[in-house]
């Protein structure tokens, strides 16, 4: 009984924008290095227009856009702080590498720098006395020994000195990659941390919008029960104030003898002037609401109007009733003979009361958007004993 207009805010488009652009393939050049920066700029981007969002003049598909984009911004910084947390552990991992072999390097230098040592106490305190002996010989043969025993003394010492200059710089090197890398893992466990800060306000806003969202699918819900109800009650009404002109006419048909005039039938019924001429934007029948999914019934026909504009009775026949009607708003019903009704609902103004006979294309209201309506638009309903038909076929 009622026409949802949508109404876009600025943050809508903006957010509805922002999220269709993270399923817009890219132009083939580009590298997927370069996609994926701009997938995660545009969801960081929705994600910051759904913070924006005023919850509570959103329209629904507004809000369901927040909370996807939301959550697609979730789902991205989990991803990113999982890669985080590894590169973390393996960053660590590395770490520890490198200061284990600094720490072998440097055992390893300690004990060449203590041979080296104990060499030189060696030679100086109590060389061997056949090394002297060979070093003080004139011997020729003797003196070819001496060159080829400093020769060995000497180089051993070189090899030695060589060896520890090698692992003194290695050991340096690798405590400097150490350094490097507790560096770089103190700036990831900084980016982590914000991202695990905007994790959080991510989630807490979802969870914001999520329930707001939930309460709007229950309003509809219940508003939905209460139609139903409202329908039940207006059949009831309609069928109570047909049968009771049907008893009028009977009554008065006997008092003028007029029992041989033939009943009117449902086939002999047909809408002479269309009530509004604007464009039916809600048909009849069940309707799925496009966000949440929910069916409840359509007992009539939406047409689009815009307030103050005249209403015209379908066909010739007499009001039953011109009133208030829960759930209709400013409601007339016309009763056409036969049990066939038509029912105008919304109206901003009524121009009939019940009872007046009225002629089809006589105006008797004004489009309004009174009783559950979000918009202006008339609520057009034929029923056949209180109960509704789609007007289409008769429009």
């Amino acid at each position: 009984m009622s026409c949802h207009r949508f109404r876009r805010s600025p943050y809508g488009l903006l957010l509805l924008a922002l999220f269709a652009t993270l399923w817009t393939p890219g132009a083939q050049a580009q590298s997927i290095d370069d996609l994926r920066t701009e997938r995660e700029e545009a969801r960081r981007a929705a994600a910051e227009a759904a913070t924006e969002i005023d919850e509570l003049r959103a329209e629904d598909a507004e809000l369901r856009a927040a909370v996807e984009a939301l959550d697609a911004h979730i789902s991205l910084q989990e991803g990113r702080i999982a890669s985080a947390e590894a590169a973390i552990a393996e960053g660590e991992a590395e770490v520890a590498a490198a200061r284990q072999a600094a720490a072998h390097l440097g055992a390893e230098s300690d004990e060449i720098r203590a041979r080296l040592q104990k060499q030189a106490i060696d030679a100086f305190v109590a060389p061997r006395q056949d090394a002297l002996d060979q070093l003080n010989s004139a011997d020729p043969m003797q003196s070819a020994l001496r060159q080829s025993f400093l020769g060995e003394i000497v180089g051993d010492e070189r090899q030695l000195v060589d060896r520890l200059r090698v692992n003194l710089a290695e050991q340096a090197q690798a405590e400097a990659q150490a350094l490097a890398l507790v560096a770089e893992i103190q700036t990831q466990r900084a980016q982590l941390e914000a991202r695990l800060a905007e994790l959080e306000a991510s989630k807490a806003e979802a969870e914001a919008l999520r329930s707001q969202l939930q309460a709007r699918i229950d309003e509809w819900q219940a508003l939905s029960d209460e139609m139903e109800a409202a329908d039940a009650a207006a059949a009831a009404e309609i069928a109570r104030l047909e049968e009771q002109l049907r008893r009028q006419a009977e009554d008065e048909a006997r008092r003028r003898r007029d029992a041989n005039q033939p009943p009117v039938n449902i086939g002999d019924f047909a809408v002479t002037h269309r009530p509004t001429p604007g464009r039916i934007t809600s048909a009849f029948g069940a309707r799925v609401h496009p966000i949440f999914g929910t069916t409840r019934n359509h007992y009539g026909v939406d047409i689009d109007g815009d307030t103050g504009d005249p209403i015209k009775a379908a066909a010739s026949g007499t009001v039953l009733s011109s009133g208030w009607m829960n759930g209709y708003g400013n409601t007339i019903v016309i009763s056409h003979g036969g049990g066939v009704s038509t029912l105008y609902a919304h109206q901003s103004s009524l121009g009939v009361s019940a009872g007046d006979v009225v002629e089809g294309g006589e105006v008797i209201g004004r489009v309004g958007s009174t009783g559950w309506s979000t918009g202006p638009h008339l609520h057009f309903e034929i029923r056949i004993n209180g109960t509704a038909t789609d007007p289409a076929p008769f429009l």
